[in-house]
């Protein structure tokens, strides 16, 4: 016998898919976080010791991709099973998410000339304190050589 199509069934697909969609986007973050976890320490070999509070950016990334996937699995189950609680909760969470993202936004963007600022001349001084020059063999001096040469884009995806 074939299923009927509803609007009620159509909904539930469509929910079953966003919330596919939002499983997907927390893998991803926790891709991002674990390629922050393990990429820190080229990361704080060329900027110094202390740019080391970017290494908690993966772990932010790890975290909200965690808490994104199990939101994105719950709302699936939610939709699959028809659980008007499972669904309540998980709308509710994502409303918590979506402020929570909404007011560090606008924390970041309202003090991101500061940050900007702050961050430009750290890499100015540390620059100038460790570069030794184009040809020097130091660690330092090599990868930002490679850089330079390069190019930014091409440093980074060198690799893949």
């Amino acid at each position: 016998m074939a299923e009927i199509h509803t609007p009620y069934s159509s909904l539930k697909k469509l929910l079953s898919l966003l919330n596919g969609f939002v499983a997907v986007s927390g893998i991803i973050l926790v891709g991002l976080g674990i390629g922050g976890k393990c990429g820190g320490a080229s990361l704080t070999n060329v900027l110094g010791l202390s740019s080391a509070y970017l290494l908690h950016v993966g772990n932010l990334c790890l975290v909200m991709g965690c808490i994104t996937v199990l939101l994105g699995c719950a709302g699936w189950y939610g939709a699959t099973k028809e659980s008007r609680g499972t669904l309540l909760f998980c709308i509710l969470s994502m409303v918590i998410v979506l402020i929570m993202e909404v007011t560090a936004a606008t924390v970041v963007l309202l003090f991101f000339p500061i940050v900007q600022d702050v961050a430009l001349e750290h890499t100015f001084v540390t620059l100038r304190k460790n570069y030794r020059g184009y040809n020097k063999p130091d660690d330092y001096s090599t990868q930002w050589n490679l850089v330079m040469e390069k190019g930014l884009s091409k440093y980074f995806f060198s690799s893949l």
